[in-house]
């Protein structure tokens, strides 16, 4: 039988190096999980205060009951679920209204990370000219 628990925090873990290694959020951390209380979010990024972050490593995803659930928990923050199945990628899920503000908040983090962080995780924060 599979312990949810440990798989859960498994998927956190690897969530967590993946931010850190493709978007160069070197403070993506788990957070703090006391038996489900609270509104707390999976994930914590000092990059990104107004992000909350839900993680899912499941086979068959309802994604549409997930992502209302981490829009409640949010409050004022932007609510994300990253979620994968086995041997895939991670895929971000966002309500299309939060679509832009997620894409803003991305593009700052970026220009203000020092640029050794961004090179090394492949972003980098010139502006088109012209």
């Amino acid at each position: 039988m599979v312990n949810s628990r440990a798989k859960g925090a498994r998927a956190e873990r690897d969530l967590c190096e993946h931010l850190k290694e493709t978007m160069g959020w070197g403070s993506a951390r788990r957070s703090q999980q006391f038996c489900g209380a609270g509104q707390t979010a999976d994930l914590l990024v000092e990059e990104m205060p107004g992000l909350f972050i839900e993680s899912k490593m499941v086979e068959k995803l309802s994604i549409h009951p997930v992502m209302e659930r981490a829009v409640t928990e949010a409050g004022a923050k932007l609510a994300v679920v990253c979620h994968r199945k086995k041997r895939t990628g991670w895929l971000v899920t966002c309500r299309m209204e939060d679509w832009l503000a997620l894409s803003q908040m991305v593009c700052e983090s970026i220009r203000q990370a020092p640029s050794e962080e961004s090179s090394q995780s492949g972003l980098t924060s010139s502006q088109p000219t012209g």
